[in-house]
């Protein structure tokens, strides 16, 4: 009788070592994974605060573009850079690169 009692301790008890391992091997493997969920949002959060920086410096450009437009100084300055504008009896010259 104690055989039989013995045989069903050690059944058990390797079938509670079977789930204890298998348990812990699930636990590790979730945990893995969160962790690499948890590195994949934080990879995409530092790249979503780069680009809100990134707007955020375009925005305060435009804005100071927007100013400017009403300073009668900087649309000349503009009119000459970008259009190639000059005033009556000024002479414009281009200074072109040296050919090799």
């Amino acid at each position: 009788m104690k055989e039989i009692v013995m045989k069903k301790k050690n059944k058990a008890n390797k079938l509670f070592l079977i789930l204890l391992i298998a348990e812990s091997l699930f636990l590790f493997i979730w945990g893995i994974k969160s962790y690499y969920s948890i590195h994949q949002a934080q990879k995409k959060l530092k790249k979503t605060e780069e680009k809100l920086t990134q707007m955020e410096l375009e925005n305060r450009e435009l804005k100071d573009q927007i100013d400017n437009l009403a300073n009668s100084f900087y649309l000349e300055k503009l009119a000459r850079e970008k259009l190639g504008l000059a005033k009556k009896g000024e002479v414009i010259y281009k200074i072109l690169p040296e050919e090799k």
